[in-house]
């Protein structure tokens, strides 16, 4: 009988690592509607925190049910937190550190090859935990090599509860074929062929399938209708998807 994956809960013994890498280039201080999509990140990072810590709290009290590593990308990647640090730790500094975009290049085969790097050292720590998530944000505007091979290393590494799982959210408009009229009925990607653009259809097929527990996790608590086979690949250009995104980067059990 096969061992079910991604059911581990995320508890304070077998807290759930996350790991933000996100595209920090020019490109991204382009409007995005009312604000920039580097503003539009900053909020819903600081509001998938906030969701993080109602999940965390046990007695009036943040356990440290998340363990969270935070990269930005562009001429050079840069660490934020300085490795990896538990959701206490953040909250007692005053949450995630605010992101600047800037720097001409998109480099973002160094910043997956970051991530690759801290995996490899810290991997074993987190043996007995829940799959460790790592939520890629960008804008599309690829400038270097091919982060392909740094992905597949990533997804091919894995704790007990499952592989390594890779999701990527693009802040591109109009790359699905077809609209959308209500978000909260919408299925997810499920194949490339639902996308329009070449890089969209990359990333897709970069993203873990969305775990069958996390899936009906965000569709409980958020009201949404991801659909089984949907990809961890989310459109990004407005705050509603963002913030479904970034709900499924710790949609683990608690």
């Amino acid at each position: 009988m096969a061992i079910e994956k991604y059911v581990q809960p995320a508890t304070r013994i077998t807290p759930a690592l996350v790991i933000y890498l996100i595209d920090a280039s020019n490109s991204m201080n382009d409007p995005c509607g009312t604000t920039t999509k580097i503003a539009l990140v900053n909020a819903a990072l600081r509001e998938a925190m906030k969701g993080m810590i109602l999940r965390s709290m046990r007695d009036n009290k943040v356990q440290p049910r998340y363990h969270v590593a935070m990269f930005a990308y562009s001429s050079k990647v840069i660490d934020l937190l300085n490795g990896i640090r538990p959701l206490p730790d953040i909250m007692r500094v005053g949450g995630p550190p605010e992101l600047i975009a800037g720097g001409d290049e998109t480099d973002t085969a160094a910043g997956f090859a970051m991530v690759e790097q801290l995996l490899q050292r810290h991997l074993s720590a987190f043996k007995h935990c829940p799959a460790p998530l790592v939520c890629h944000l960008t804008d599309a505007l690829l400038t270097t090599q091919d982060p392909s091979p740094f992905v597949r290393n990533i997804r091919s590494l894995g704790v007990d509860d499952g592989s390594v799982l890779v999701e990527n959210i693009l802040m591109t408009e109009k790359m699905l074929r077809k609209p959308v009229k209500d978000w909260y009925q919408w299925s997810g990607v499920l194949r490339a062929g639902e996308l329009t653009d070449d890089y969209a259809r990359l990333l897709f097929k970069l993203s873990s399938p969305i775990p069958e527990s996390y899936r009906q996790n965000i569709n409980r608590s958020a009201g949404y209708q991801l659909q089984k086979g949907a990809a961890l690949f989310f459109p990004g250009t407005q705050p509603e998807l963002i913030r479904l995104a970034l709900a499924a980067s710790s949609a683990t059990q608690v």
